[in-house]
């Protein structure tokens, strides 16, 4: 596609940043299909110059995210003469040498490096001029440098009359006999963060996000500060794949489903819904919810399940990195986490989709409402696990993300409550899960 834009970042310290960016300049019509956000998943042994220019093909502008680290990071990847390759830095070299042009963004007060500081291969990018984002003034400073992106950038070429799209039909006919076979997706697609499915209840859409099973690290380090004695880490390896709704429930969709809304904070459909009981969903809303859409196998996620999707490949507390903030997480900013800034405090849930989603693109996995999980509170089980249901018959459910009231250490990652299942407050929603296949 031509007059694509590249967003390059280091997990480590500007994930939350490149999130918000690239949701920030998808929400531009002209912009919706022509953002990638960095090269996620190689493996040893790839190609990796030949995937990234793969990637870089069509691409106008690289926006170099650099955070306080970033030039400490370079550097130490090439002190220790690591295995693995340095993606941002190939990234970055390979769209100097590719004459893209650069736009060198510092993240949250981080300096600029020093054209002597840089290795010699990068030193190109300070040739470029930049521009500085800051979480406190995201909305003002981002609106800036989508303007100069969109000046920068190329217009995109005509798309091809309809009558040349239908010529081609044959070459779709698989896509199209798989959305025959769906019984409940009104709509699917894919785009960079994956496959995608939509169903429609009385007007109200729920988008879903395909998550590829897998094996990853459940639980916090011993290092990991503010954890509890219940996050004991250990392998745990999911052998089926699932859809998971992009957002909390709304209470648009428990409406539509429901005929009620029994949420506290009410005034925009958009809100989580909340004061809704674990028996309620199992009980109410998910049997009415399958039998208006035909084959919809809906259900609570596991919570391995939920952390495997929050975390998004990720294995620090936060799938954003070691820390956050109020401008990606809604939380008690009064409280922050491991010695950060304190900041805003809403008081309040937010409408779905206001805060940065993560690299599968899950929305408000960290702060807002605490979300209900189909397990059994107790302790995990030692060594590697498989599939895991949690405790049969517990008195308790297990919650899962943090809230609106919470402090930042209880939206981590690994961060565990449980309630009786009767329980019902206002901090408290679930986010569908389905199993069936598409």
């Amino acid at each position: 596609m031509q007059g694509k834009v590249f967003i390059s970042y280091r997990r480590s310290d500007t994930a939350w940043a490149a999130r918000a960016l690239f949701e920030r300049l998808r929400r531009e019509p002209d912009l919706h299909d022509r953002v990638f956000i960095d090269i996620e998943g190689l493996r040893l042994g790839t190609n990796y110059v030949q995937v990234i220019d793969e990637h870089l093909e069509g691409c106008e502008v690289m926006l170099a995210l650099m955070g306080p680290d970033w030039l400490a990071e370079i550097r130490r990847r090439e002190d220790e003469g690591e295995d693995e390759p340095d993606w941002v830095r190939a990234e970055l070299k390979r769209a100097l040498e590719r004459k893209i042009y650069v736009v060198p963004v510092t993240i949250d007060g981080a300096t600029p490096p020093r054209k002597k500081d840089l290795p010699e291969d990068l030193r190109g990018v300070r040739d470029h001029q930049g521009l500085e984002l800051h979480a406190k003034f995201f909305d003002e400073q981002s609106s800036k440098l989508v303007s100069a992106v969109k000046a920068l950038l190329k217009p995109e070429p005509q798309r091809a009359p309809a009558a040349a799209v239908t010529a081609r039909a044959p070459a779709t006919a698989p896509a199209a006999a798989e959305q025959q076979r769906t019984t409940w997706a009104s709509t699917t697609g894919k785009d960079p963060q994956g496959r995608w499915a939509e169903f429609t209840v009385d007007g109200v859409v729920q988008r879903l996000r395909w998550i590829e099973p897998a094996s990853f690290w459940m639980g916090s380090a011993d290092t990991e500060k503010a954890r509890s004695d219940d996050e004991l880490r250990h392998r745990v390896t999911l052998t089926r794949g699932f859809w998971l709704a992009d957002t909390a429930c709304t209470q648009a969709l428990w409406q539509a489903v429901t005929g009620q809304n029994p949420s506290h904070f009410k005034g925009n459909a958009q809100l989580p819904v909340e004061q809704v009981s674990w028996d309620d969903v199992m009980q109410q809303f998910l049997p009415r919810l399958r039998q208006r859409l035909a084959g919809l196998d809906a259900r609570l996620p596991t919570e391995a399940e939920w952390e495997y999707a929050c975390r998004a490949g990720t294995e620090t507390p936060f799938h954003f990195g070691a820390q956050i903030t109020p401008a990606h997480v809604n939380y008690d900013g009064n409280y922050p986490y491991a010695g950060g800034a304190k900041g805003e405090y809403r008081k309040k849930t937010v409408p779905v989709k206001s805060l940065p989603a993560n690299a599968w693109g899950l929305y408000e996995v960290h702060g807002n409402v605490w979300e209900w999980c189909a397990d059994g509170y107790g302790p995990y089980p030692p060594g590697e696990a498989t599939d895991p249901q949690g405790v049969p018959n517990a008195a308790s459910r297990v919650l899962r993300g943090g809230s609106w009231c919470n402090y930042a250490r209880g939206c981590r990652a690994a961060s565990r409550d449980h309630y009786s299942p009767v329980t019902r407050f206002n901090s408290i929603g679930f986010r569908l899960c389905v199993s069936s296949p598409i």
